[in-house]
């Protein structure tokens, strides 16, 4: 069978992304031609492998402006399912086109075909968690019925979902994870506070005592070797200089303790 230029913008038609362009028919044509049992679609895409065929400027701008209004179908993959349902239903790839086989009701549609980027992945699942976390926050201000209670007027309401919203969904995760742990230790008994607040307490003091130096055995005067038993009275007779140096370096509780214990 003879190959003409004919055969070769034929197939060209199933390949919108290179149709439409004389050197590649060309090409195609070389490849093919006095060649027996050749198929054409396999020699295209052979081509096409190796980066030989150009793509045609009218197939890249309509993607270039469907993209622009649908950045979440911008994959490879759709391309491939998009360029497929135009060429079944023997369609040109137009903007246009592109746009009409996202259309509710159109029985050419394949949005459910198409996947999203992970961008907007992502942000679908931000927005969904968003409104769980402004829902929960602001759910003290509403009543049975669903709507804000006496002591809130819709205003407030519609402020208080406003600023929420117009938070980055960093800062709304930390301000949910704030409101959720304070209203957590308003409902805890008792006991379970107290003891909350002796922990912190005792991390206070333990970060505190870490921040000192610990306390020699003796004093040992500025110049001298010799060391001298820790006592309260020593502690008055040092310069205010030298006091200060020393609470600066161990610290009021551990300077007490030891004259205490100096005096004993």
């Amino acid at each position: 069978m003879l190959i003409t230029i004919t055969n070769i913008r034929r197939v060209f038609t199933l390949y919108p992304k290179w149709a439409n362009i004389e050197a590649n028919e060309k090409l195609a044509l070389s490849v093919c031609e006095n060649r027996e049992d050749v198929h054409i679609g396999n020699e295209i895409e052979k081509l096409a492998a190796a980066g030989k065929l150009a793509i045609s400027s009218d197939y890249s701008n309509a993607y270039q402006t469907f993209f622009q209004k649908h950045p979440e179908f911008r994959l490879e993959a759709n391309m491939v399912i998009l360029d497929r349902a135009l060429v079944h239903h023997c369609g040109r790839v137009t903007a246009e086109s592109l746009e009409e086989l996202l259309l509710p009701g159109n029985y050419r549609n394949v949005l459910g075909q198409l996947c999203l980027t992970a961008e907007a992945r992502q942000a679908q699942v931000e927005a969904r968690e968003t409104e769980r976390i402004i829902g929960e926050i602001t759910g003290y201000m509403l009543g049975s019925n669903g709507k804000p209670k006496p002591e809130y007027t819709q205003r407030q309401y519609n402020e208080k979902i406003a600023g929420l919203r117009a938070m980055p969904f960093s800062e709304l995760e930390a301000r949910y994870n704030t409101v959720m742990t304070t209203r957590a230790q308003r409902k805890a008994p008792v006991e379970e506070l107290r003891a909350l607040v002796k922990t912190d307490a005792a991390r206070q003091r333990q970060a505190l005592y870490e921040r000192y130096e610990q306390v020699p055995p003796t004093y040992v005067p500025p110049g001298k070797s010799e060391g001298v038993r820790w006592s309260f009275d020593l502690f008055r007779r040092l310069p205010s200089m030298e006091q200060r140096r020393l609470l600066d370096h161990y610290g009021n509780d551990a300077l007490t303790a030891a004259c205490a214990a100096g005096r004993n």
